[in-house]
């Protein structure tokens, strides 16, 4: 929940696989966010391949009392997706439930800290093993 008790949720928004291991990746890292994330409310979505799909997480969300849901896009390039699919997608989950606040958040890609993240893992890339 939110400082103003509306009932928050936040989706976690992944491209999806057929690859099972990487389907369960994307759930383990929605369970692994809501501690540190402030919010017990934290669920994972997919666009394609697998699901849940974004439509089903979406309306679990409402079956569970969220008059807000927030978005979050875990993608790291402003592509396709980004630019017609998940507009569309919050478009048309604001439609299906006109009482429930449908907030697109900034995708992964456009948070300051992945820059510093790659930098991170180019040095790391670069450093000779020790054995």
């Amino acid at each position: 929940m939110t400082n103003d008790d509306v009932p928050t949720a936040v989706v976690l928004l992944g491209h999806g696989s057929r690859a099972p291991e990487a389907r369960q990746y994307f759930l383990d890292l929605a369970a692994a966010v809501r501690g540190p994330s402030g919010s017990d409310f934290v669920e994972a979505a997919f666009l394609e391949l697998c699901g849940p799909s974004f439509p089903e997480t979406v309306a679990a969300c409402v079956a569970r009392g969220a008059r807000r849901i927030a978005v979050v896009p875990v993608f790291l390039h402003p592509g396709r997706h980004l630019q017609r699919d998940v507009p569309r997608l919050v478009a048309e989950a604001r439609a299906t439930h006109p009482g429930v606040d449908v907030i697109l958040a900034p995708h992964l890609g456009a948070h300051p800290a992945v820059t510093p993240l790659v930098a991170d893992l180019v040095r790391a890339a670069l450093t000779p093993p020790t054995n």
